[in-house]
């Protein structure tokens, strides 16, 4: 079950998917030694979609969650939830739109919430579009650490907020602007557990280019994070990241789909020595629809966390394949197989093979649900 990117809208009034999901883990906890604990599980996934538009307004809502339990009773269940609504008033001379975003993440490594939300403004003068982002929220972050090999006793919490101001020129499909985020974090304890200040500004300007074309669709964003922080423990970071996604979905063969995704990023972390990690990943997906109720697909990824001030780093790499079939009206049967293989933060080796079976139930009005891509940007 995957979300959709963007909630129906316009002629859409709900849209849900529902998947189960079980089969076998080598490796679930991604641990190295000899005999890693691997368990059989059973998975649910839902995903809802809501949305309206009236002739200067619109609305959306969108919320997904997953659980996953294992067979063996050594494995923590993992849970995840989202939920982000999303409103807009006003034309292209002037909008102003809104964003809330829950979430919550429950795993073996890593329990996070984020509560945040965001304003912006924008107005389109002649091929020029200025706009300007307005964010705040309060977030928690607690992973196991190599010092205690489990979580913190209690998890860091923290609040953020940012500005985004910005300006871009659109010509036809495409679109090329400039932008930059002035942010900052205060946390709730001036000391961490360990004693260390993590509160912290950043600036990040932004170059970003997009194109909507036929065949083809990209994304494409550069940008250089300058983050001052309080401890004198912690190093200064200087470093350039970037974003690109394309899909093309050739007209000569209509059947295939190709996904091409790469991504540098500055992620929080509880990490005890490291201000911030550098989170790279690149991913390639391709999807053959080899009859109309048929699709196969394969997937092939690879990531990277690098945990700044320190040598520590892990890195992953996972290859997938798998088939969905239409076996009745909104119901699909699924099959895939993975292999995951890395090296932990400990520079040991390790690596899993997940098999899995799936049925996914989509419930949508009767009438050809139609999917704005861009009704909610």
């Amino acid at each position: 079950m995957y979300l959709l990117a963007a909630p129906a809208f316009a002629d859409d009034e709900f849209l849900g998917s529902l998947r189960l999901r079980g089969g076998y883990d080598s490796n679930p906890q991604f641990s190295s030694g000899h005999a890693p604990v691997g368990s059989a599980f059973i998975a649910t996934d839902v995903a809802l979609a809501a949305a309206g538009k009236e002739e200067k307004s619109s609305w959306g809502i969108t919320a997904e969650g997953s659980t996953t339990r294992y067979a063996s009773p050594l494995l923590v269940p993992a849970t995840n939830g989202k939920v982000q609504l999303r409103g807009s008033m006003g034309d292209d001379e002037l909008r102003i739109s809104s964003t809330t975003t829950l979430s919550d993440i429950n795993t073996y490594n890593l329990r996070a919430t984020d509560v945040l939300q965001a304003f912006k403004v924008e107005s389109l003068q002649d091929k020029i579009k200025l706009f300007v982002t307005a964010e705040g929220g309060r977030s928690t972050i607690n992973q196991t650490n190599a010092i205690f090999e489990d979580f913190l006793p209690v998890p860091l919490q923290y609040w953020r907020g940012a500005i985004i101001p910005g300006v871009s020129l659109i010509r036809g499909k495409a679109e090329i602007g400039v932008s930059v985020n002035v942010s900052a974090r205060r946390y709730a304890e001036e000391l961490d557990v360990f004693g260390y200040r993590r509160d912290n500004e950043r600036v990040q300007p932004f170059l970003f280019g997009k194109y909507d074309g036929d065949e083809v669709t990209a994304f494409a964003s550069i940008s250089r994070l300058y983050a001052r922080f309080h401890d004198v423990d912690f190093s200064n970071v200087e470093r350039t990241l970037f974003e690109a996604n394309v899909s093309w979905r050739p007209k000569a063969a209509k059947d295939l789909t190709i996904d091409l995704s790469a991504q540098r990023r500055a992620g929080e972390t509880s990490f005890p020595i490291s201000p911030i990690t550098i989170d790279t990943l690149y991913t390639a997906k391709a999807g053959w629809q080899v009859d109309p109720k048929l699709l196969l697909t394969a997937v092939i990824g690879f990531a990277s966390t690098e945990y700044l001030d320190s040598s520590f780093r892990q890195d992953t790499t996972t290859i997938g394949v798998g088939m969905s079939r239409e076996i009745a009206k909104d119901l699909k049967w699924g099959m895939d197989l993975s292999r995951t293989t890395g090296v932990l933060i400990n520079g040991e080796k390790a690596n899993a093979i997940i098999v899995a079976s799936s049925l996914t139930k989509t419930f949508s009005p009767d009438a050809k649900v139609k999917v704005a891509e861009k009704a909610t940007k």
